[in-house]
Formats: structure tokens, sequence, C-alpha cells
């Protein structure tokens, strides 16, 4: 039996992005988009509807390298099952 080995583990050449300014704007237009993915580029909105591929496209085409690409859902209620 031939033995498998596992990829190469490179580290990441990315800088980490701080993403405060777009959990705010979802925190803020959470009611207006949901059900919609929306992308963002800090807190500028770059597009929204159901399809992700596109927005992305058209978010590279205005020359946003990393946007943040994020499905709005409804928040869960809290949790009712368990003891009490």
């Amino acid at each position: 039996m031939q033995e498998k080995t596992l990829p190469q583990v490179r580290k990441a050449r990315l800088r980490p992005l701080d993403r405060t300014r777009e959990i705010d704007w979802i925190a803020t237009h959470r009611s207006q988009y949901m059900g919609q993915w929306v992308v963002l580029d800090g807190d500028q909105l770059i597009g929204h509807g159901h399809d992700p591929r596109l927005l992305i496209e058209k978010a590279r085409s205005e020359g946003v390298e990393r946007p943040l690409v994020v499905r709005i859902q409804e928040e869960p209620t809290g949790f009712t099952g368990g003891w009490l």
C-alpha cells in the first residue's frame, strides 16, 4: 500500500486586515440587505445581490484586492433547549 503524503504548508504572505469598519457597516445596515450577499471595502458597499461571484468580479474590476464578501442572515435567537 502506498503511503499518503500531505501537501507542503506555507506561511501566508497576506497581512492581516482590520475588518472593524466592515463589521460596523454590517451591524448598521443588516436589515436592508437580509438574505443577500454584500461586498464591502472598508465601510464602502461595493455591491449586493444573490450571486457572490458577480459581486467579487465587480469589486476586482474596481481595483479592490481583498473585499469582504458575506451573506447577511438573521442572527440566531437565544438558545431554548436543554435543562433550565
